[in-house]
């Protein structure tokens, strides 16, 4: 099996927001799962938020709303994390869980 290169972070980081300012969310989810790897504090949250960011691209607004509570639990003083979790606080699971 071929040996996967490392990358250097800031060239991870440079690629993600390419490939997020294309629209290619899926592409920019590999990258910043990449740079995630190893990482437990998710580089103070901000790589969660590049997660929640390219979930919420795709519509899946749930793994958007978790990827954004990371964000927030690795650093809660930063606002624009707090902001983009309360604005997916009241998904509904309606038709997705049986009473």
């Amino acid at each position: 099996m071929k040996k996967i290169p490392r990358y250097e972070p800031n060239h991870l980081e440079q690629a993600g927001q390419g490939h997020m300012a294309s629209a290619a969310f899926r592409e920019a989810l590999a990258v910043y799962f990449e740079l995630a790897d190893g990482d437990p504090s998710l580089d103070a949250g901000y790589t969660a938020m590049r997660i929640g960011e390219c979930y919420e691209g795709l519509s899946e607004l749930h793994a958007a709303r978790y990827w954004y509570g990371r964000a927030v639990e690795e650093n809660p003083s930063v606002p624009e994390y707090r902001a983009a979790r309360a604005r997916l606080e009241d998904l509904d699971l309606a038709g997705l869980v049986k009473d």
